[in-house]
């Protein structure tokens, strides 16, 4: 039985689909997300709302491992529920339990009711180098990682917006400020 905010098949379809006028409308926003002991965080995620013709919600996530910065990952989420419509994981690593293992290669999760996001398969339509790069910096991956968004919109049949512009992700300070934290006697 499928509840108010669930995902269905029926959505999921439809937001992949070229009738709805979905697009991004917005600059991605960063932040460093996943706080680690020594004040960095492990992750930048950038968000930005997917617009459609559709009553339900979607966002598209960019994150981003700071210790690893050529392994990233997109996702189209459906907001009601959170589920992950398209994954795509560049340079990560899925261990299936039936079928192909994708160590340290790029791969994509597709969602479907049955079987949540365990249909994993290896894309032929993202431009990128499968290796690491020479130049693996936050800055020297601008461009793949704004060319890799742009094939993953094409996939997931997202446009682009009058008011969308690419932002590249922020580099990180060595700690961050943790203003408005007091010690206590």
């Amino acid at each position: 039985m499928v509840g108010a905010g669930d995902c269905t098949d029926e959505v999921a379809e439809k937001i992949l689909s070229a009738t709805v006028n979905a697009q991004l409308n917005a600059a991605i926003r960063w932040k460093p997300k996943s706080v680690r002991k020594d004040g960095r965080p492990s992750q930048l995620e950038g968000n930005v709302p997917v617009r459609s013709d559709l009553s339900d919600r979607f966002d598209l996530l960019f994150r981003i491992k700071v210790d690893l910065v050529w392994e990233y990952t997109l996702i189209l989420r459906h907001l009601p529920s959170g589920a992950n419509i398209r994954r795509l994981d560049v340079r990560g690593t899925h261990r299936d339990r039936v079928g192909d293992d994708y160590v340290c290669r790029t791969h994509k999760h597709r969602w479907s009711e049955a079987r949540g996001n365990r249909d994993v398969y290896a894309p032929t339509d993202i431009r990128h180098d499968p290796t690491v790069p020479v130049d693996a910096s936050l800055g020297g991956l601008d461009e793949e990682y704004r060319r890799v968004l742009l094939d993953f919109m094409g996939e997931c049949n997202i446009g682009i917006g009058s008011g969308y512009i690419w932002c590249s992700p922020p580099a990180l300070p060595e700690t961050l400020p943790l203003e408005g934290l007091e010690e206590y006697p």
